[in-house]
């Protein structure tokens, strides 16, 4: 059995993470993790509620005492993940559980594997060596934790996937692309930072 950890970077999604949650399936190998990034519409609390609806479950919480960015969230995560294999899930998008699940069959052996995405349109963005740098975010592929290695987001910037992705894939690595619809990614979305980098709303700092 091969264990996989989810790991969740959450910023002010307190309606919209019980839903990515309530997705994931309840396994033996599949552990939980969950970065809140000083949110303050309370979206940590909805975490505690949810853990309290689902004892048992293998989950780990933490709280950035102030907003530290996405970057810096998702390297905690990762710091904690204990599984053979690490998948980013986005607090405001969730997963088609069962063909999520049907993905685990083929992680064996492969440094990456590839799932695709549906968005908000119903238009399904298919993951393919040639479009593996165009999607490039981490919901779309699970990633090996040892292959991984030391590798870790940018804590400095916005579109932290695109750096990351530019730096696992210049590392010789295997992959496998399952060609099952296994997520959605909830796009377009008022406010998400997609919405807020295409309509020039992004905070300096991040840039």
């Amino acid at each position: 059995m091969i264990k996989v950890s989810i790991y969740i970077p959450l910023y002010n999604q307190h309606e919209l993470i019980i839903r990515a949650l309530d997705s994931i399936p309840a396994r033996d190998d599949i552990e939980i993790i969950v970065c809140d990034d000083g949110s303050t519409d309370g979206s940590h609390e909805a975490v505690l509620e949810w853990l309290s609806r689902n004892p048992g479950r293998e989950i780990s919480l933490m709280r950035n005492e102030t907003n530290k960015g996405p970057g810096y969230t998702c390297n905690r995560c990762l710091d904690l993940c204990k599984g053979e294999y690490v998948y980013e899930m986005d607090s405001d998008d969730y997963l088609y559980t069962d063909e999520w699940v049907k993905a685990l069959e083929w992680l064996r052996g492969a440094d990456l594997v590839y799932v695709n995405g549906r968005i908000n349109s119903g238009e399904v963005l298919r993951q393919s060596p040639e479009k593996k740098m165009l999607w490039c975010a981490p919901w779309f592929k699970f990633m090996r934790r040892e292959f991984l290695g030391d590798h870790r987001y940018p804590e400095d910037k916005l579109q932290v996937d695109w750096y990351l992705n530019n730096d696992i894939q210049a590392l010789p690595h295997s992959e496998k692309y399952t060609d099952l619809v296994a997520y959605h990614y909830n796009f377009p979305r008022d406010g998400s930072i997609t919405w807020q980098y295409i309509n020039g709303k992004v905070d300096q700092r991040w840039m």
